[in-house]
């Protein structure tokens, strides 16, 4: 009996043992899963080769490059371009998409979490240059701001401030906004001794003044080369750089600046966002020099890095109303799949589900994956195939990111 028992033991304690061990590799797999729903983590090169290899490139240009036989994805193409009016394209095309295919006869291509977030990347980096910018508009910023007080514009050395012919080979949004960081106390200090206002840039303006720099300065601009980004180190860069002794993230952190995943809204471009860093500049400054703190600064794609991490929040998918969303789910026929509080359906699975964030990457993939069963069942039910409108995917994330219990 004492063998039996030693022996039932071992088993059980093997058994325990292999759950465990199950258990570890199914959390790392889905925290592996879930890094690609970040904006910024995917690797451009690698979206380039997928965006061929999957069969996009027979349709679709980039940046007015290639077959032009549909809308042109790249994300900053139009006038509002970004990552939630690319997915709002692809849910609306994906019926013209999957009829294509069927009178093609050409296969239905895969696409993992992986191949999606670097498909974005591509998507994103492939025509930044275009990003909403007038340069004419720009160069009277130029001067209107003051910045020609300080920054030459032609090959000639100025006295004060940098030659802005003279930078980098990577003039982009993520190399503008760690530049406008690093070079805001050399400005600081002499804007202060000269008695002269800290600029400030509004909506677009820091968008026209970058196209300007890039107009005037020629050369190459390399998105691709500061990215893939990582969030996990760039939450070690908040901490590291001290951001966090002032911006709390989720209740943890400092209190004399906001909490950055307190459901704010980031800009919609990245030029927007460097706008806003250099608008908060001085009382930045000044809070730091209150706590004595040192102010840090960023290098190679350190940047970067700490951009993912601000997006891997999730405030920038969180922007629209769970309410407006709520109806726009029913009105739009989500509901008759779904459920009306998108718990699940006869149809169709829960959308909403505790301790997960949908993003536009990740819905983008869902939408991918699912898409033509969906297709096939609204053309089975005679449900029709509802179109999105732009500016629904912000609310509709609203709703479906929100716990089920907080409604009621």
């Amino acid at each position: 009996m004492t063998a039996r028992w030693q022996l039932l033991a071992w088993v059980a304690a093997a058994l325990a043992a292999l759950l465990f061990l199950l258990g570890i590799l199914w959390w790392e797999h889905r925290r592996l899963e879930e890094r690609w729903n970040t904006f910024l983590v995917g690797d451009p090169r690698s979206g380039a080769t997928t965006f061929q290899k999957k069969g996009c490139s027979d349709c679709h240009a980039v940046c007015g490059l290639g077959t032009q036989q549909f809308p042109d994805l790249a994300m900053m193409r139009s006038s509002g371009a970004g990552m939630h009016q690319l997915v709002t394209r692809l849910w609306n095309h994906i019926p013209v998409m999957w009829k294509r295919l069927e009178a093609t006869r050409k296969s239905y291509p895969s696409i993992s979490p992986e191949e999606m977030a670097n498909l974005f990347a591509y998507l994103y980096t492939a025509c930044y240059v275009q990003e909403l910018g007038d340069a004419r508009r720009g160069r009277r910023l130029f001067t209107q701001k003051g910045c020609s007080r300080c920054h030459s514009m032609d090959y000639e050395e100025h006295a004060i401030g940098p030659n802005l012919k003279t930078l980098g080979p990577v003039v982009t949004p993520i190399f503008w906004a760690q530049e406008m960081w690093n070079h805001a106390p050399a400005m600081e200090t002499y804007m202060r001794r000269a008695n002269v206002t800290w600029p400030r840039f509004d909506s677009e303006e820091m968008n026209d003044l970058l196209a300007y720099i890039r107009q005037e300065r020629g050369g190459p601009q390399r998105e691709s080369e500061l990215l893939p980004a990582n969030p996990e180190r760039g939450w070690t860069l908040f901490q590291e750089k001290g951001c966090i002794a002032c911006h709390a993230v989720r209740g943890r952190g400092g209190t004399s600046g906001p909490d950055l995943a307190a459901h704010r809204p980031l800009p919609r471009t990245l030029t927007q966002l460097a706008g806003q860093m250099w608008n908060h500049s001085p009382a930045m400054w000044k809070a730091m020099k209150s706590k004595k703190s040192v102010r840090p600064e960023f290098q190679g794609r350190e940047m970067a890095d700490l951009v993912a991490f601000l997006y891997s929040l999730g405030s920038s998918e969180l922007g629209g109303s769970s309410l407006i969303g709520r109806d726009l789910f029913v009105t739009r026929k989500c509901s008759r799949c779904h459920g009306a509080d998108a718990l699940g359906g006869e149809l169709g699975p829960a959308l909403r589900r505790r301790g997960r964030l949908l993003t536009p990457i990740n819905l983008a993939q869902a939408f991918w994956s699912h898409g033509p069963n969906m297709y096939q069942k609204a053309k089975d039910t005679g449900l029709g195939w509802p179109a999105l409108q732009e500016g629904d995917l912000d609310h509709l994330l609203a709703f479906l990111n929100e716990p089920p219990k907080t409604l009621k």
